[in-house]
């Protein structure tokens, strides 16, 4: 089976990406817990995300880069990768967007794209060779970890999770996916997660799913089935154009897909999520490929400068961009 990879990225230090922000934000109260600088911040990362695919996922049918009308100068398009413009596959009642859950919760309208997709980051490189069955199944299942886990209320994103949540309830008791088959979500290779499965037990509904923070493996046609389910919903979120407590994003098409069963089990050790701050972490495992995926979060801008650059120089020697 093709299966594509979907990138969305965006410079936010570009002045047509600026000026055309300010120009919307002229007719919207932005709500700044949920609109942060880091939301927009480009952090070099994309590259190296880029050569990691190049050189460990080499059977990847498509590559698609999506982006808002850019392209980096270095970027070169070929067979294997091309930018997607924003208006290529957001309905025009959408546009513009500075909403990433509004880009995300559209990716399975691109033209062309394959059934089985991976939804990435430019934060996310992959860091050992892997293989179409990291991803999915040989019968086209997406691999995933199902872990309940109680949504923390630790940061604004939280409000989105809980958003996702409702909606699920909505067409799936807890039990559902345990009675149709108790062993992808009750398994071995969820290590000590399963802790967290079990604390939920006592709740009737579904209280939440652990989220790994790495690429998540999708079938195209669970985005569709989610716009039929719900779309008056979609649309009213596909009309904010920045982040708002009331959002949807793609987890709910994750958490359709666990709760459903379409999807089988993975290792939680599969992937890796970092603070940029954890810089001696991160170094330890590019030099050692300790995971075969690596997700970098950036949290400070502060720091940016003197946490970054060893990171960077560790990806240079890794992939031999010097």
């Amino acid at each position: 089976m093709d299966i594509d990879i979907v990138l969305p990225w965006v410079d936010g230090s570009d002045p047509k990406i600026a000026q055309k922000r300010e120009a919307a934000l002229r007719d919207w109260r932005l709500d700044y817990d949920l609109n942060s600088a880091d939301r927009f911040r480009d952090t070099d990362l994309l590259k190296y995300a880029i050569v990691s695919i190049k050189k460990f996922a080499p059977w990847v049918h498509k590559v698609y880069l999506v982006t808002d009308g850019q392209k980096p100068d270095w970027f070169i398009e070929d067979d294997m990768f091309t930018v997607v413009d924003h208006r290529a596959f957001i309905p025009a009642q959408y546009l513009p967007t500075f909403n990433s859950n509004v880009i995300e919760l559209n990716v399975w309208r691109i033209r062309g794209l394959s059934e089985h997709f991976i939804l990435f980051n430019d934060d996310i490189i992959l860091n050992q060779p892997v293989t179409p069955l990291d991803f999915f199944s040989a019968d086209g299942q997406p691999k995933d970890t199902a872990i309940y886990s109680v949504i923390p209320a630790d940061n604004y994103f939280s409000h989105i999770i809980l958003n996702n949540m409702v909606v699920l309830n909505k067409y799936f008791g807890k039990w559902d996916g345990l009675k149709k088959k108790w062993s992808n979500f009750i398994h071995y290779k969820y290590g000590k997660l399963l802790f967290r499965s079990l604390l939920s037990l006592p709740w009737d509904s579904i209280v939440g799913f652990y989220n790994p923070h790495i690429p998540t493996s999708y079938k195209k046609s669970n985005f569709k089935k989610i716009w039929e389910l719900e779309p008056n919903k979609l649309d009213q979120v596909s009309r904010n154009r920045f982040r708002e407590k009331s959002d949807l994003s793609h987890w709910l098409v994750r958490y359709y897909q666990l709760q459903s069963n379409d999807f089988s089990p993975r290792n939680a050790n599969f992937g890796q999520f970092y603070e940029q701050s954890e810089t001696q972490a991160i170094i330890a495992d590019i030099d050692y490929s300790k995971h075969k995926v690596l997700c970098i979060n950036d949290s400070s801008e502060a720091q940016l400068s003197q946490e970054m650059p060893p990171i960077l120089r560790a990806f240079n020697n890794k992939f031999n961009m010097d």
